[in-house]
């Protein structure tokens, strides 16, 4: 498809995954090649139409076929529009993982252990504690990684050579 869309505002947008400055174009089947599929539209002027009332609502933009050559576009939202129906494959029933949506961007994850007693472990609450607690604490540890770091720690502090060789025999256990 020919065309761009420009931005005719004076702020910068982020959208359909880059960053259009105040004048800035984008060319139409760029455009397509980001949000195509989402639309479930054809390459032509609907999705252009679909484009101006679904991704380019902020700021003023402009629709163009060639340079100084605008497109004749219906004002937004201004007809009513026809629901889009989404082509999407046939899934296997007969597969045994469960697919679902990526969902939860951004949040924070969690390791997954066996015991709930080893998330509120960490290495620095194994070395200040005192060597009857630490043992304790060290006994209960499946994860290698804050055995590793506690283990780094011993070593720079004075006086936790108990703590160093009970987490050294903990590892040994778990390799």
């Amino acid at each position: 498809m020919r065309g761009y869309i420009q931005n005719e505002g004076t702020q910068a947008y982020f959208i359909c995954q880059r960053q259009i400055p105040p004048g800035g174009k984008v060319q139409l089947e760029d455009v397509y090649k980001s949000v195509g599929k989402k639309s479930g539209l054809e390459e032509n002027i609907e999705f252009v139409k679909w484009a101006q009332d679904n991704i380019f609502t902020r700021g003023p933009w402009g629709y163009y076929e060639e340079e100084g050559k605008k497109l004749q576009l219906t004002s937004k939202k201004s007809a009513p529009q026809k629901p889009v129906v989404r082509k999407t494959p046939a899934k296997n029933k007969t597969s045994s993982k469960r697919e679902t949506d990526a969902r939860g961007a951004g949040r924070a994850l969690r390791r997954n252990t066996d015991d709930g007693d080893s998330l509120k472990t960490t290495p620095s609450s194994i070395i200040e504690a005192p060597y009857e607690q630490a043992r304790g604490l060290i006994e209960n540890t499946r994860d290698r990684l804050v055995l590793k770091k506690a283990l780094n720690l011993t070593k720079h502090f004075a006086g936790k050579e108990q703590h160093m060789r009970h987490i050294i025999k903990q590892l040994d256990r778990i390799y």
